[in-house]
């Protein structure tokens, strides 16, 4: 092992060990991106405004997309975390074919009930399939934020728990949002 590298043990933090003001410097610095990615989010939406000013609907289920996706990759995260300090050398490809898997699975039970919800509460099939197939997507990008960003920032060195929730949270909303008003634009205009 190199000699500038903790072990893995020391390279998690231990929040009762350490002072307020390092936890501080630990967690400070990935808010201040998410600060930051979130109004980049704002741009985002603004970007899509005649989207919005045509299907003003569509703003009302912004928060339901964005955190739809964002619980299910919030999810797998901790799952990875938990897996990576647990069980020593987890064969990335099968890991990551198993919760492809399991997220495809419950993206599409979940877009099946939300179509079905919407459409009786509104009477709108497109709007129906571009909110169903936007959260669908979303959630299937969350498994880039949900596996890809904790694992990475463990073979950076860094304690996934610190950087991967806040840096995983805005990512995801970016994306989320994103294909939110991709699809929505495209099947509603």
């Amino acid at each position: 092992m190199d000699p500038q590298q903790k072990p893995a043990d020391e390279q998690i933090d231990n929040i009762m060990r350490l002072k307020v003001g390092t936890s501080v410097r630990h967690r400070l610095p990935w808010l201040v991106l998410g600060l930051l990615g979130g109004l980049l989010a704002a741009q985002i939406i603004g970007a899509f405004e005649d989207t919005l000013s045509r299907n003003i609907l569509l703003a009302s289920f912004i928060p339901l997309v964005v955190y739809i996706s964002d619980a299910v990759g919030t999810q797998m995260e901790s799952f990875v975390i938990r897996d990576i300090a647990i069980h020593k050398g987890i064969h990335f490809f099968k890991y990551f074919l198993k919760q492809f898997v399991i997220v495809t699975i419950m993206a599409v039970i979940l877009a099946a009930g939300l179509y079905v919800i919407i459409f009786f509460l509104h009477g709108d099939s497109n709007l129906s399939l571009a909110v169903t197939l936007s959260m669908f997507f979303a959630i299937e990008s969350s498994i880039f934020t949900g596996i890809i960003l904790p694992i990475f920032f463990r073979r950076l060195n860094l304690d996934p728990a610190n950087a991967s929730g806040p840096i995983a949270t805005i990512v995801q909303d970016l994306l989320s949002v994103t294909i939110y008003f991709l699809v929505a634009s495209n099947l509603l205009e």
